[in-house]
C-alpha cells in the first residue's frame, strides 16, 4: 500500500491506539508492523480469528498471555554455534516454554468454540525435557544451582570451607584485645573480591598486611591482614573455577536449546501474533467491532459506519465516545463506481471521504470494524488517497500544483481493483478551469476501472454525476432550518455548498452578504439554482415513489387476502362435496339393503308379484327422500301448473315444474339430473306415454343406486349463459362421479367460446376431473362428424 495515502488516512493513528492494548513489547512491535494484505484468504483468516478471540475474551476473561517477552535477540544469538546464552535469557526462554504450556491448556477446553485460533495453538511445541533441564540446573531466582553438575556441587562446597576459614582468621584478629583501638568498624567485609577489616588510617603499619583501598575522608583503610592472605586467593582460584563451571553447564544448556531451535522460533511466531491478535480483539471489543463480508469485485455496502478515530480520543489513556459518532452509510451500488460527494462545508464530507479508506484499510489488516451487522467490504490491490495540503515549499510547489503532481501519479498507478479517494479535487485554481481538470480525470479514472470517491464544491461536477450512468451524486444532508450539518449521506442526490447560510450562521455582516450576492456570477448562480431545482424535484418524485410502493404493499396484502379467502372457500367446498358423496354413499348402501330384504321377504312369503318399475322408485323415494308437502297450484299464462311435467327444449329433457318467476320470466325445472333456471320460452308441457306395464321386477344396478334408467354419459347446454350452465355441468360431473363413469361429454357448442372457457376453467379446478379436451373430429371425404371445439371430453378419476 501507499505510505502516503496509509498516513493521509491516518492509519497510522489506529496502530498506535492498537498497541496500546498488546502485552508485551514484541505485540507492540508487531502491532506496528501491521499493513494491509490484498489476499482475501489470509484476510478472512485473520478476521476469523479477531473474531474468535474477542468472543472468548467477553465469555472467559483474558487468555494466559502475560508475562512473555520479546526474544528474538537471544534466539538470534542461540543460533550462533557454540554460543552460550546468559542465565537471563534461558530464563526467558523458559518462560516462554510456560506460556505455551499454559495457552495450549486453556484453549484445549471444550467449552472453548475457538477452532482457527485452536489450530494455531495446536502447534505450539511442547518441550518438556528440555523445560526439566533447565529448572534441573537454574532456580527461578535465575540462580544455578549445585545439582547443576556434580563437579559444581564440590568447588561450591570447597569454596564454602575457604571462607569460613578466612572469617574465622578475621574474627579471630578483631577479638584481640590488644587490637581493639586500630579498627574502624568490627565486622568484615569484601574488596576487590577479598575478605578485608575496616582499620583507622593512623594505625597501618600496626599490622602486616596489603591496603586494598581507603574510605572518601582517607580515615578508613580496607586492609587483608597476613594471615587471610592465602585464604584469600584459594577463594578466588574457587571462584574462578565456579565461573568456569557454570559457563560450562550454561553452553551445555545452550546446546541442548539449540537442537530446538526451530521449535522455539515457531512458538515466538505463535506468541507474537497472539499478542497482536489480543490486541486487536481488545480495540473490537471497544469499538464494537463486526465481522463484514468481503468481495473482490468492488461492492461496497458499510452500513452505520462509525469512524473509529472519531470514536477514539487519546489524551493518556484511550477514551470511548461512541455517542458523539454519526453512523453513516457508504456504499457503491451495482455499476456505479465513482461517487461524488457533495455540500456544506463541515458537513462531512472529507470525514465520510476518510472513513472509507480507513475502514477498508482496517478490514484488510485483520481489524473488526463499528460497523452494522451484514456489511459488504471490497478488497482492493491499493488504496490511493489525495486529501489536504500538497504542499511542497523545498520543491516550489503551490498547493494546487502538489495536489496535481499527486493525483496525476495516483493515475498512473490505478487500475481495476484500486480505490482512489480525492478531496476537493481541481481546486486552488480559477473554478471553471478546475472544475474541468477534475472532469478530466474523473473521465480517465473511469476509464481505468479504478473505484473514485471525489469531495467537491463545483456545480459542474455535480451535473457530471447526473450525466454518467456509472457515477452517483451524494449529498452530506443540510438542515436549512437550524442551519447545522446531519452528518449523513444522501445518495443520487448533489448537495448545495450553503456559503451564505453558514456565512449568515456565522454572524458576517448582512452588507457584505448583500454586495457578495451582487457579485456572485450569473452563471454559475442559475447552474446552482438549476441543481436546486432538480435535487426538489428528484426529493419529490422519491417521495411519490414511496407513497406507491406504499399503495402496492397494500395492493399486495389484499390480494393475498383474498387468495386465502377463495382457497378457503375451495376447501370448505371440498369437504361438503366430500360429506355429500359419503351421505349418498351410506343412502345407496342403505337402499341396496333395504330391497334386498324386500325380496327376501317376497320370496319367504313366495309372493308372486308384479310391480311397475316406477312404484318400486317411488317406495323408495318415499322412504329415503320424503317430499315436501306440495303447495297450492299456480297456473301461469301458457297453461302450465306447479309439480307437472315438463320438457326443456334446449336441454332435450324433461322435468317437473318447481317454480316460477313471472317478473323474470323464467322457471325452475328439476331434471333427472339437476335443479336447473330456463327461460319461460324454453319449456313445453310434456307428452304423456301410455302407461307400459312390466312384470316382475329387475334389480339391475341402475335401479340399485336410485335410477331407473341408465346414467347419461352427455350434457347439452347449447344456449345457456354461463351463470345458468357452470351448475348443472357441477352437478352432472357429481352425478357421474357418484355412478362410476369414467368419460362423459358435455355439448356447449363453438359460438363465441365463452361457454367453453368458462366450463374448462371449471374443469381444471374440479378434483374429480383428471383430463378434459375437445372432441376429436373424424373427417370422411367432405363430411366432418363428432363435435370438435363444440364438445369437450372429460375423463374422471
Amino acid at each position: 500500500m501507499d505510505d502516503h495515502s496509509l498516513k493521509a488516512l491516518e492509519f497510522y493513528r489506529i496502530l498506535e491506539i492498537l498497541k496500546e492494548f498488546s502485552i508485551s513489547p514484541l505485540g507492540q512491535k508487531r502491532c506496528l508492523a501491521l499493513r494491509p494484505s490484498k489476499d482475501l484468504r489470509s484476510i478472512q483468516s485473520r478476521l476469523a480469528e479477531v473474531f474468535e478471540l474477542k468472543e472468548t475474551l467477553k465469555t472467559f476473561g483474558d487468555i494466559p498471555i502475560r508475562g512473555l517477552k520479546d526474544i528474538e535477540a537471544a534466539l538470534k544469538r542461540l543460533e550462533v554455534e557454540g554460543a552460550a546464552l546468559s542465565i537471563q535469557e534461558i530464563m526467558d526462554i523458559h518462560q516462554q516454554m510456560v506460556l505455551c504450556k499454559g495457552i495450549k491448556r486453556f484453549f484445549l477446553k471444550s467449552e472453548i468454540k475457538a477452532p482457527h485460533l485452536q489450530e494455531k495453538v495446536s502447534k505450539l511445541a511442547s518441550l518438556k525435557a528440555l523445560e526439566k533441564e533447565i529448572l534441573q540446573a537454574i532456580n527461578t531466582k535465575g540462580e544455578i544451582l549445585d545439582r547443576a553438575s556434580p563437579t559444581l556441587s564440590d568447588i561450591r562446597k570447597r569454596l564454602r570451607t575457604v571462607r569460613e576459614k578466612a572469617k574465622e582468621v578475621l574474627e579471630h584478629l578483631l577479638h584481640q584485645e590488644d587490637l581493639q583501638q586500630i579498627f574502624q568498624e568490627h565486622f568484615i567485609t569484601l574488596r576487590n573480591g577479598r575478605y578485608v577489616l575496616l582499620v583507622k588510617f593512623d594505625y597501618k603499619h600496626r599490622l602486616e598486611g596489603i591496603i586494598h583501598d581507603q574510605s572518601q575522608s582517607h580515615m578508613t583503610l580496607f586492609f587483608e591482614p597476613l594471615q587471610a592472605i592465602t585464604f584469600n586467593n584459594e577463594i578466588n582460584i574457587l571462584i574462578g573455577e565456579e565461573k568456569e563451571e557454570e559457563y560450562r553447564i550454561l553452553s551445555d544448556l545452550s546446546r541442548k536449546m539449540r537442537d530446538e531451535i526451530q521449535s522455539l522460533w515457531g512458538d515466538f511466531e505463535i506468541l507474537g501474533e497472539l499478542d497482536l491478535l489480543y490486541a486487536m480483539a481488545k480495540l473490537s471489543i471497544l469499538l464494537k467491532g463486526v465481522q463484514p463480508k468481503l468481495n473482490e469485485d468492488g461492492k461496497v455496502d458499510i452500513r452505520e459506519a462509525k469512524n473509529p478515530l472519531l470514536m477514539l480520543q487519546k489524551e493518556g489513556t484511550t477514551r470511548f465516545r461512541e455517542g458523539q459518532v454519526v453512523p453513516i452509510h457508504l456504499w457503491m451500488r451495482d455499476g456505479v463506481k465513482t461517487l461524488i460527494i457533495s455540500g456544506a462545508n463541515a458537513g462531512g464530507k472529507t470525514v465520510a471521504l476518510k472513513s472509507l479508506g480507513l475502514l477498508t484499510l482496517m478490514v484488510q489488516s485483520g481489524l473488526l470494524l463499528p460497523v452494522a451487522e451484514g456489511s459488504q467490504v471490497a478488497i482492493f490491490e491499493d488504496v490511493f488517497a489525495a486529501i489536504g495540503d500538497e504542499q511542497n515549499i523545498g520543491e516550489n510547489l503551490s498547493t494546487f500544483s502538489g495536489h496535481l503532481l499527486h493525483v496525476n501519479q495516483v493515475l498512473k498507478k490505478a487500475g481495476p481493483r484500486s480505490l482512489v479517494l480525492l478531496d476537493e479535487l481541481g481546486v486552488g485554481t480559477h473554478a471553471q478551469e478546475g472544475c474541468a481538470l477534475a472532469m478530466g480525470f474523473l473521465d480517465q479514472f473511469r476509464e481505468s476501472g479504478a473505484s473514485v470517491v471525489v469531495t467537491t464544491h463545483f456545480d459542474g461536477l455535480k451535473a457530471y454525476g447526473h450525466l454518467h450512468p456509472d457515477v452517483e451524486n451524494v449529498a452530506v444532508e443540510f438542515d436549512e432550518e437550524t442551519l447545522e450539518p446531519k452528518y449523513t449521506l444522501s445518495y443520487g442526490s448533489s448537495g448545495l455548498s450553503n456559503a451564505f447560510l453558514v456565512a449568515e450562521k456565522l454572524g458576517i455582516s448582512e452588507k457584505v452578504l448583500e454586495m457578495a450576492r451582487r457579485h456572485r456570477g450569473g452563471g454559475a448562480e442559475e447552474i446552482s439554482q438549476a441543481l436546486e431545482k432538480l435535487e426538489r424535484l428528484k426529493a419529490d418524485a422519491a417521495e411519490q415513489r414511496q407513497q406507491v410502493l406504499k399503495i402496492k404493499e397494500e395492493v399486495l396484502q389484499e390480494r393475498q387476502r383474498l387468495k386465502d379467502l377463495i382457497d378457503r372457500i375451495k376447501r370448505n367446498r371440498r369437504e361438503i362435496l366430500s360429506q355429500a358423496e359419503e351421505k349418498a354413499r351410506r343412502i345407496a348402501q342403505e337402499v341396496e339393503e333395504e330391497l334386498r330384504a324386500w325380496v327376501r321377504k317376497q320370496k319367504e312369503e313366495k309372493t308372486h308379484f308384479n310391480i311397475h318399475h316406477g312404484e318400486a322408485i317411488q317406495k323408495i323415494r318415499g322412504k329415503f327422500f320424503p317430499s315436501k308437502r306440495k303447495r297450492g297450484s299456480h297456473t301461469i299464462p301458457s297453461g302450465l301448473k306447479v309439480g307437472e311435467h315438463v320438457r326443456i327444449e334446449s336441454l332435450r329433457s324433461n322435468g317437473v315444474l318447481l317454480k316460477v318467476e313471472e317478473p323474470l320470466k323464467r322457471a325452475e325445472v328439476m331434471t333427472e339430473i339437476a335443479k336447473v333456471k330456463v327461460p319461460l320460452t324454453d319449456i313445453v308441457k310434456a307428452m304423456e306415454d301410455g302407461e307400459k306395464k312390466e312384470k316382475g321386477i329387475s334389480f339391475s344396478e341402475p335401479l340399485l343406486r336410485g335410477n331407473v334408467q341408465e346414467v347419461p354419459n352427455q350434457l347439452n347446454i347449447i344456449g345457456l349463459t354461463v351463470e345458468d350452465a357452470l351448475p348443472i355441468v357441477d352437478k352432472f360431473i357429481d352425478q357421474a362421479l357418484f355412478h362410476g363413469l369414467e368419460r362423459v361429454h358435455i355439448i356447449h357448442g363453438i359460438g363465441s367460446g365463452r361457454l367453453r372457457k368458462a366450463i374448462g376453467e371449471f374443469l381444471r379446478g374440479h378434483r374429480g376431473v383428471k383430463h378434459f379436451s375437445p372432441e376429436e373430429v373424424t373427417k370422411v371425404g367432405t363430411t366432418r362428424f363428432r363435435g370438435g371445439m363444440g364438445v369437450t371430453v372429460v375423463e374422471l378419476r
